[in-house]
């Protein structure tokens, strides 16, 4: 199948982060992907994303580090879920922010992340698409933990 254009930029459906349509068209997919991950997916994620943060790869100690300060908050979240101390957050944006973390832990990706610095797009693409989409979640989230949620950039 080959990729669709973008209606508002023209470029490949979902691949820019300044388009609102092509946003959308991220977010989309990644919640569809995220229906199938489990309780135990979670927890993995929670675990990969901790031990990425705390012993990045020599590709990553370059990547973005709003990308960084992103997973950081997810890992959290994830690593609360699972161990049940916050159970406000919906299964699908848990399931959402799983596959979101999982793919910007996985150096094979789209764009693989050892290409410094053009392999972090698509790692900024996937953490902004699901910023947008669970923004109003990771909010309450901060607000329940007493982090600024300023400093994730929400």
């Amino acid at each position: 199948m080959s990729p669709r254009t973008c209606p508002g930029c023209s470029r490949q459906l979902g691949s820019s982060a300044g388009c609102p349509t092509c946003r959308e068209a991220a977010a989309g997919e990644l919640a569809d992907r995220a229906r199938d991950v489990t309780e135990r997916d979670v927890a993995a994620a929670a675990r990969r994303g901790e031990s990425f943060l705390r012993r990045p790869p020599w590709y990553a100690r370059r990547g973005a580090t709003r990308v960084l300060s992103h997973l950081d908050l997810a890992r959290r979240v994830l690593a609360d879920a699972v161990a049940g101390r916050y159970r406000r957050m919906p299964w699908v944006s848990l399931a959402a922010l799983t596959a979101a973390v999982l793919y910007v832990v996985s150096p094979l990706d789209l764009i693989p992340d050892f290409l410094v610095p053009i392999g972090w797009t698509d790692d900024l693409l996937v953490m902004a698409a699901a910023w947008q989409l669970l923004k109003g979640d990771l909010r309450r989230y901060c607000a329940w933990k007493g982090i600024e949620p300023a400093e994730y950039g929400l």
